[in-house]
């Protein structure tokens, strides 16, 4: 049932190999758990998934210390079931877990001041291919709020210089539009030659070295080697950064590729000072 259920989630949901490959470890590590203190497989059958106890699944929940943990394994379980139960028409769970609350975390941009110095200080290294990957990667990120994933998976045909845009492919399968602004178009112009000459196989923009296309690990290494910090954080600067020197949220949002504003409002930490200030700035009774 579980490869079936992965199938479904990339051709059905559009699911991204991230997603899937969560799910598919939260439920094996449910599967081990149910096999090994309860003598059941609860991914054999429709009939063993619904034998699972609500104080076994608690049971299990209960391993993990994190509530941030514990929600992803709930919401595999959910994902799953919902899977059972509206595709395959199969009864699912007697008592589906609920999700546990979390506390809400703001979101902290890195000044914009301090972002603009560390790409001003590598553009002055040496010109080499590997710099000019290093310094695309970073301005995809920032510069135009891409997620690690989007920026590992960016292929030569999604990248238009007559146009001054990339055509990406984001969560949920959801195209959007990004506009490349002068910079980036140089760096392109002056990277695409070097990678050509390598004569890669592939379709990726970016690659190691070696040639291979670029990895999710690799973005993770390169931001925490230049700028001390995760790949996520440049695109919730990203989106504050550009909220703060007034721009419109629902411009933001398409160009995040989110299908909801609630879900670009969790991007945006937006100070009392900032709405104060937009209020006096904007509004035509301040």
């Amino acid at each position: 049932m579980l490869e079936d259920f992965l199938a479904y989630l990339e051709g059905v949901r559009k699911a991204s190999p991230h997603t899937r490959r969560a799910y598919a470890e939260d439920l094996r590590g449910w599967q081990r758990f149910c096999q090994e203190f309860h003598g059941f497989d609860p991914l054999a059958s429709p009939q063993t998934w619904q034998a699972a106890q609500p104080e076994q699944i608690w049971a299990w929940l209960s391993r993990f210390e994190k509530p941030s943990t514990r929600a992803r394994k709930v919401a595999a379980l959910r994902r799953f079931d919902a899977y059972l139960r509206k595709v395959l028409n199969q009864p699912g769970l007697k008592h589906l877990p609920t999700i546990p609350r979390q506390p809400q975390r703001l979101p902290t941009p890195l000044p914009a001041h301090q972002l603009q110095a560390e790409l001003t200080a590598l553009a002055k290294a040496t010109p080499s291919f590997a710099t000019l990957r290093d310094r695309l990667t970073l301005e995809f990120l920032y510069g135009c709020g891409l997620r690690r994933s989007e920026v590992v998976a960016l292929r030569l045909d999604q990248v238009h210089l007559s146009r001054r845009e990339i055509h990406l492919r984001g969560k949920g399968g959801r195209w959007r539009i990004v506009p490349l602004y002068p910079l980036l178009v140089e760096l392109l112009d002056a990277y695409l030659p070097l990678r050509q000459a390598l004569a890669l196989n592939h379709p990726y923009l970016l690659c190691t070295d070696k040639g291979r296309p670029f990895y999710p690990e690799a973005v993770y290494r390169l931001v925490r080697r230049y700028l001390g910090t995760h790949p996520h954080r440049l695109r919730h600067s990203f989106a504050t950064h550009l909220v703060q020197n007034g721009a419109n949220v629902q411009a933001v949002r398409d160009l995040l590729g989110h299908s909801s504003l609630a879900t670009t409002q969790k991007y945006l930490a937006i100070t009392p000072t900032d709405l104060r200030k937009a209020y006096d700035k904007y509004h035509p009774r301040a």
